[in-house]
């Protein structure tokens, strides 16, 4: 974990657009690599910012760092015509602008995904370079107020969303086959999927990747799901879009049954929904995620369903009942630290996770709840403003 006082010098090169790293460490959006360097730590540390002469006066204006330079003014272009490498010309420079800054005898600290061509040249050049997952990861877990409050913003455009699709399920009608009908055709998880997502786009937010499976796709956590929505049967809608403007995520799981489910079905969603109330019951923090990650399984076990850590044999994968984490941290990534999993990391106030228990059997279908919360100083607060309604 990343401490204020940390004397090492801090480096990503990366197109801070694609590169959530180089984003946070920058405040700045390029389609292209920048150079984000954070020398010393503490109040005294500063923040520089090294862009193309394209992008130059947009990040002065809209950087979050202490100092923007430009490729030109650190010899980025000279150097790309003797190493005739524009990957070794950004290397080597951010080489030299350590060193003009006093930093060269520190340890640089990088993340794992560095590319290797940059990690050759700094070495190269004397640098002692060395990825650092955990700190990296670190500095994005405690989200700000205001971070949290991107984050919310995101999660009313899922909420919306979903509430829309909630109306066309409503607004449904049942063929004599149970083919969910909208609007004279079968309703689709595609057609369904679209809805969602140009409800997002109408909020300024975009998705990649929502889920609207139904039956036996629900049973495989991450089908997108096709093909006509029938009732009686588990409907899984995973939303996760991010803010096309503030750049953060959010992430939301219904699962819905137009209809009267089967008695094995609704089982298996109260089963889920009682693990995820004992997991939301037990966050704060200085919990261990992999202890709120035993309680969620073992609730499923004492139900008598298979979870991995009670029925998994070793080197055999579990394809039916509780097959994945109980969360993760949501933010600049939709995935990112801390896991709520087999994981050993602790909750500290300030972390962003969802708790998203689920259950997977092919032959009764799917059934996944997913909340988003935040960690306080005493407990949490969840973000998630949507009811637990299983029939529509």
């Amino acid at each position: 974990m990343y401490r204020e006082n940390d004397s090492r010098t801090l480096l990503v090169i990366g197109a801070s657009q694609h590169d959530a790293t180089a984003y946070h460490l920058s405040g700045f959006l390029a389609p292209d690599p920048v150079i984000a360097l954070r020398i010393g730590g503490g109040s005294g540390g500063k923040t520089y910012l090294a862009v193309s002469s394209m992008e130059y006066g947009r990040a002065k204006k809209e950087a979050r760092v202490d100092e923007v330079l430009s490729f030109d003014e650190i010899g980025v272009t000279q150097l790309a015509r003797e190493l005739k490498s524009g990957g070794r010309a950004l290397a080597a420079a951010t080489a030299n602008l350590i060193e003009e800054l006093g930093a060269a005898e520190s340890l640089v600290a990088v993340p794992p995904f560095l590319g290797l061509v940059y990690a050759d040249e700094l070495r190269a050049r004397g640098l002692e370079v060395t990825p650092d997952l955990r700190l990296f990861a670190g500095l994005r877990r405690r989200k700000t107020e205001e971070e949290v409050s991107y984050i919310e913003k995101t999660q009313r455009a899922v909420e919306a969303a979903c509430a829309h699709a909630v109306r066309i399920l409503e607004g449904s009608e049942v063929s004599g086959d149970g083919t969910l009908m909208y609007e004279g055709e079968a309703l689709t998880s595609e057609r369904l999927r679209f809805e969602i997502d140009a409800e997002l786009l109408r909020r300024g937010c975009a998705a990649d990747g929502t889920i609207t499976a139904g039956g036996p796709q629900a049973a495989d956590p991450h089908e997108r799901g096709s093909g006509p929505l029938r009732a009686g049967e588990s409907i899984i809608l995973d939303i996760f879009p991010v803010d096309k403007t503030t750049r953060y995520y959010a992430d939301m799981t219904r699962t819905f049954v137009k209809g009267e489910p089967g008695e094995e079905l609704q089982r298996m969603y109260d089963a889920v929904l009682r693990s995820q109330e004992a997991a939301l019951a037990m966050i704060e923090p200085g919990v261990n995620g992999k202890d709120v990650h035993k309680k969620v399984s073992d609730v499923l076990h004492e139900a008598g369903y298979e979870t991995l850590a009670h029925d998994q044999k070793p080197g055999e994968p579990l394809q039916r009942g509780f097959i994945h984490g109980t969360g993760h941290g949501v933010g600049l990534e939709i995935h990112e630290s801390p896991r709520v999993s087999i994981a050993d990391e602790e909750l500290a106030p300030g972390d962003v996770i969802t708790i998203e228990p689920g259950l997977y059997y092919p032959e009764i279908g799917g059934v996944r709840i997913e909340d988003l919360v935040v960690v306080t100083e005493s407990g949490c607060r969840n973000l998630t403003d949507f009811p637990k309604q299983f029939r529509v």
